[in-house]
Formats: structure tokens, sequence, C-alpha cells
């Protein structure tokens, strides 16, 4: 983010290129042109919409993860799967916990990228309201990682707990099965 964010303002924008080295940067982070930084304790509170020239996203640098950074980004990938793509959240959920294979990974990563381009496509400036989706967890998320000075929690884990919250509300106001909570919950 601060990457791209002295990108595009210096010089009133320059070229740059994403290199993604975590899962939660290749599925997420790196795609769609937000780029700022936190500011007085709130998160991304200076940026602009600038996009990357390109997005280089290699698997190779997954391999040096620790296995919370490697659940912190699938919680990324849930979201992707929960808010728009059922076939990516049964598969991700009836994985257990066996790791991925690099082909798995790759496909996850290249599913989850194609649905934000296309959401970022037809709402690029946050404008219209559909790129909201991409929200889903974020707005209990940010307040998680806000009351914690961004220390406590990694981002994937307060937007896993944000979707748990936003899922248990839809329970409530008879939205969502309880039988589909416990499933996101699982």
């Amino acid at each position: 983010d601060i990457g791209g964010y002295v990108a595009s303002t210096y010089l009133r924008g320059i070229d740059y290129i994403q290199l993604p080295t975590t899962l939660l940067a290749q599925v997420d982070s790196s795609i769609g042109g937000k780029v700022g930084i936190n500011f007085t304790g709130k998160k991304n509170m200076v940026g602009s919409f600038y996009q990357p020239r390109a997005i280089i996203s290699d698997i190779a640098f997954l391999k040096s993860l620790p296995p919370q950074e490697v659940r912190n980004g699938m919680a990324e990938v849930i979201k992707y799967g929960l808010a728009m793509d059922k076939e990516l959240f049964d598969r991700v959920s009836n994985r257990g916990k066996r790791e991925f294979t690099s082909i798995e990974l790759m496909d996850i990563i290249e599913r989850c990228s194609y649905l934000k381009a296309k959401i970022v496509e037809a709402d690029e400036t946050d404008r219209s309201g559909l790129r909201s989706i991409l929200n889903f967890g974020h707005t209990v998320g940010h307040a998680v990682e806000a009351t914690t000075a961004f220390k406590r929690q990694r981002h994937g884990e307060a937007v896993a707990i944000g979707m748990m919250a936003a899922s248990k509300i839809s329970e409530r106001l008879g939205m969502l099965s309880k039988q589909s909570v416990q499933k996101i919950d699982e």
C-alpha cells in the first residue's frame, strides 16, 4: 500500500508493479488499486485509487510463510467464496486441515483475482456501491483491528471475526439459517 500510494503521488503518478508476497495480498489487497496508509489510528485514511501496471503473484513466496499467515489469507479466500462463489467456498470448506497443493493454490489465487478484478472493473473508485460486496466482514474486522491498535489480530483474522459477526446478525434477522452459520464458523 505504501509503495502504491507513493507511486500515485510522486510526479503525479508513476508506473509501478505489485509483487505480493503473502496469500492475503495475492488474493485481495494487491488487486483493485486502493492504495492507502493508516493514519491517526484509522485504517487506510490517506490514499488514492491507482492501478498498478501489473500484478505478479508467485506462489513460491507462500512456501516461506508461517501457517498463521496462510490462515490470514484464507480468511479473504473464504470471503470471496461466501460473497461471490459458492463452488470456491465449498472447495475450501470441505478441505479440512490438509494443505493445498501448488496447483490448487494457483487456482484459488487466480479465481479470487478474477472475482475481485470483475468487481473493481465495474466500480473502480468505490462509488456505485457494487464494490461494497468486498467489505463482507470488514466493518467489524476493522473495528477489531483498531481496538487493538493493529497489533493483536492480523487483517484476515479480524475479517474472519467480522464475517462471523455479520453471519450471526443475519441469522438473528432471519436471513441466514443456523446450519449456514455453523458451516461458516467451521
